[in-house]
């Protein structure tokens, strides 16, 4: 009996060393992941390719991460992540005529981002939250007959544009070494500013001087691995 109560003594202070070794201050996390990119929208007059609102179309996303932490439980990390996806004409944009869910062109959205992360806790299954500044590459590529239906069709081109993040999630280690990340995250990025203007059903349009800010949002869901060392 003696012997039963030690290798379960043992066993408890095994787990509960171990449980409270996952997030270490020195510690370089490699965060490779996969998910899905929810769209958006780029509003009318944010870019120089479309007049009207077109939607980016929601499509597979992957990128990777490194981490350092600061301390056991504030973490900075470097991440990028990619989507190669399309404007579309959906169902709910009717200024491109009968024909809906039509491709417009090609868009890869690049971000490159710094995050601070911070979790809570140091078990098994460690929750965290998210907050992040960088820049969103935006990549079009060529107007398709429906984006483009009568020429001259205008010659997309790459820019660069600031954006911001928030996200939460949580990290379950199997080890102190090895784990699973699941997290989502919203990104905002700036496109430009413009006049606000209204176009009335007479043709007459008026623009005030106050500017309209347009933004194309993001949302983002992953799962991926966690190697520590």
């Amino acid at each position: 009996m003696k012997q039963k109560i030690a290798a379960v003594a043992f066993v408890f202070c095994a787990l509960s060393s171990f449980a409270h070794a996952q997030v270490r201050a020195g510690t370089v996390e490699i965060s490779p992941s996969v998910g899905y990119l929810f769209g958006g929208d780029f509003p009318r007059g944010s870019n120089a390719l479309f007049t009207n609102r077109v939607d980016v179309d929601d499509h597979l996303t992957y990128g990777v991460g490194i981490g350092y932490f600061l301390t056991s439980s504030t973490e900075f990390e470097a991440r990028w992540a990619r989507t190669e996806t399309q404007f579309v004409n959906h169902r709910s944009n009717q200024v491109f005529g009968p024909d809906q869910d039509q491709k417009l062109a090609d868009l890869t959205i690049d971000y490159f981002m710094g995050y601070g992360t911070f979790h809570f806790g140091h078990r098994r299954a460690v929750p965290y939250v998210t907050v992040g500044l960088g820049a969103a590459r935006l990549d079009p590529g060529r107007l398709t007959a429906a984006g483009c239906p009568t020429a001259p069709c205008p010659v997309p081109s790459t820019s660069t544009r600031f954006t911001a993040a928030l996200g939460g999630g949580v990290k379950i280690y199997a080890n102190p070494h090895f784990g699973f990340r699941f997290d989502g995250r919203y990104y905002g990025t700036y496109l430009n500013s413009r006049d606000r203007c209204d176009v009335f059903s007479d043709g007459r349009t008026f623009c005030s001087n106050s500017d309209r800010t347009n933004w194309l949002g993001n949302l983002e869901t992953t799962g991926g691995l966690v190697i520590s060392f």
